[in-house]
């Protein structure tokens, strides 16, 4: 029986690392000391599961009588539980789900080596909460080791985020209000109501510039689906989330651009943005339906002693207090209402659609959508899954007994989820879903993958002794997060300095995130703003953060790939669990990966992953089975 552990909440290892030693941060594990995110991932199916069956439980949890999700009823049968970001499970929007997976594991080990006493080391004041209160229950002697405080930061942001939730939540809402007032101003067009019209609910991002600023609608999410659905008689509706981005990069030009598209409906189709709908009015009930959760928050505020999961000790409330104050009382909560209102508005409006389609993330305002649709008596709806979908992105997943829910407020769903490939079919098979619930469609936005080669390798695996005579051409593919980049940069520092000199680096950034390479002066690495298409066939390797999809590129394209993990985030890779895919945690590990047979040419097709036809068979059959005769694409 070991006496005592200590928990060590720091990135680094200390030198002195005994095996008492539980790494909160790190994957390092040489059997001297021992990693938490290691033994996460060893057990990941098992303790996903029982994190989505926590979330599950806690809607159904019975406070004064009545079930959580029955207190947030909002009317018509629909609660506003699922619009919260607990039921969303978004480790984007609520990165902290990482520290409950992490408290889950810590209290495995706990009761296996049963210690006497615990000390953490940690500056982090939920975890601490959190790990004095399983200490606790164990009746494991508690003890703390702070290390140093942030400075005070004065900035305005800083000052919001010192405000109680609820005065967030007003300072948010109006905001929002303030800078999408001028939406209200696009001339609202008389929707088309014919036997062939379909309603498509999108994202007005990752579109084609050329094409806009010519008066043409090019989606990156969808492809040549318009255009071919176009072609074969639909008419289409186009109701869109206004986003900022380098194409549209304020709401004057979103306006602008759409009044351009809306002069050749016809072929572009009509468009509009959701907050075209705002009014006075809308704004008044979204207003009155915050301040009603607020009432509610209030009734059910004994709601945090059930923040435990089945037969644990381990207490979330702490680690998660922030994301169920911000979704019943706080920012969340008045977007979200006001997400309600504007859909209600929306789909009241619209002439009665038959069918319809939509970007499936399972966010939040995806539920109010589905709600006001079927409130309003249109037809069929098929949620579009465009993207991957990860292991631990864990809003594609529920616990089954959510999916297969049939009591009041259940939580909606679409007629049929549109899936992109074998991987994802998988996920949501596993997830609960029936083989009915879903359709095989190709993945419009990677058939462009089809076209991808990587550059050709007759060589047996890569060995250290050829790496000290060839040049190695190493592509590394940027991501969005931050703090991700820098680790792997950091990581990669490190390993350089253990490998041999005849690496040539090519950094490609990802688009929402540019980096000072200046950083890092232990990598010589050349910059590139080249489409992945074009360049992959020139690199050997690739090397890549651990949430960016352009690691599936340069998988399909046949490169082999390193992907870096960081102790305190979720492995986020869209290529989790893939044959041939090296995960690097450590310079040990990355200097491993570079140098032996793990780096070997794979035997894998791309439709492994995706269903790539670029003649869409998939997509015909769908909207077949959907669509009358008039719209049927053939």
């Amino acid at each position: 029986m070991a006496n005592s552990v200590v928990v060590w909440d720091q990135p680094d290892v200390p030198l002195d690392a005994t095996d008492n030693l539980l790494l909160w941060q790190s994957y390092a594990d040489n059997g001297s000391f021992f990693s938490i995110p290691r033994y996460l991932e060893d057990h990941a199916e098992r303790l996903r599961a029982k994190y989505l069956a926590f979330i599950h439980d806690l809607g159904e949890i019975h406070v004064k009588g009545k079930r959580i999700v029955d207190h947030l009823d909002m009317g018509e049968g629909f609660s506003f539980w699922w619009m919260t970001k607990l039921a969303e499970k978004s480790p984007f929007k609520s990165p902290r789900i990482y520290d409950c997976l992490r408290l889950m594991v810590l209290e495995e080990i706990l009761l296996e080596r049963t210690p006497s006493k615990l000390s953490l080391k940690s500056s982090d004041r939920e975890l601490i909460h959190a790990i004095r209160c399983l200490c606790q229950s164990l009746n494991i002697e508690f003890s703390l080791q702070l290390t140093g405080h942030k400075k005070a930061n004065r900035s305005l942001r800083q000052l919001y985020r010192n405000l109680p939730h609820s005065a967030q939540g007003l300072v948010v809402f109006l905001w929002h209000i303030f800078s999408r007032w001028p939406l209200r101003t696009v001339k609202k067009q008389k929707w088309f109501s014919t036997e062939s019209s379909i309603l498509m609910c999108s994202y007005f991002i990752h579109l084609d510039e050329v094409a806009l600023k010519q008066g043409r609608f090019s989606s990156r999410q969808w492809e040549q689906l318009p255009a071919l659905m176009q072609d074969k008689g639909a008419q289409i509706n186009w109701l869109q989330h206004f986003l900022i981005s380098s194409v549209v990069p304020n709401v004057r030009t979103g306006i602008d651009c759409l009044t351009l598209l809306n002069k050749d409906s016809e072929n572009q189709g009509l468009h509009a943005f959701l907050d075209t709908y705002l009014t006075p009015r809308i704004v008044v009930r979204a207003l009155k339906r915050w301040v009603r959760l607020n009432l509610v928050a209030w009734r059910v505020r004994c709601f945090s002693i059930y923040f435990f999961p089945s037969k644990s000790a381990s207490w979330l409330w702490p680690i998660l207090r922030d994301d169920w104050l911000s979704s019943i009382v706080g920012s969340t909560a008045s977007i979200n209402c006001l997400w309600f209102e504007l859909f209600d508005a929306a789909m009241r409006g619209m002439p009665p659609q038959k069918n319809g389609l939509y970007l499936c993330e399972n966010q939040g305002w995806e539920r109010a959508f589905l709600h006001a649709w079927r409130k309003h008596g249109h037809g069929k709806i098929i949620g579009f899954q465009h993207a991957t979908a990860p292991f631990w992105h864990l809003y594609y997943f529920d616990d089954p007994r959510t999916i297969k829910s049939t009591a009041k407020c259940a939580m909606p769903l679409p007629d049929k989820v549109a899936v992109n490939g074998p991987a994802a079919w998988d996920v949501f098979i596993n997830s609960g879903y029936s083989n009915e619930q879903l359709a095989k469609v190709e993945a419009l936005r990677y058939l462009n993958l089809l076209g991808i080669s990587a550059k050709p390798h007759s060589n047996p695996p890569i060995r250290l002794d050829q790496l000290e005579t060839e040049k190695t051409n190493i592509l590394i593919l940027g991501d969005m997060i931050s703090k991700s980049i820098h680790n792997l940069f950091s990581l990669l520092e490190r390993a350089v300095i253990l490998l041999p000199g005849n690496y040539k680096f090519t950094f490609k950034p990802h688009p929402g995130l540019q980096v000072d390479l200046t950083n890092y002066p232990g990598i010589d690495a050349e910059q590139t703003s080249e489409s992945l298409d074009k360049i992959l066939g020139k690199f050997d390797i690739a090397i890549s953060a651990n949430s960016t999809s352009a690691a599936v590129d340069a998988f399909l394209a046949g490169l082999p790939v390193i992907i870096g993990l960081d102790g305190s985030s979720f492995n986020l890779s869209p290529l989790r669990g893939q044959p041939g895919v090296c995960f690097v945690g450590t310079t040990e590990e990355m200097v491993s990966a570079l140098t032996n047979q793990t780096l070997s040419k794979r035997d894998f097709h791309k439709q492994n992953l995706f269903w790539l036809d670029d003649g869409l068979p998939g997509w015909h059959h769908l909207l077949a089975t959907i669509s009358n005769t008039e719209v049927v694409i053939q």
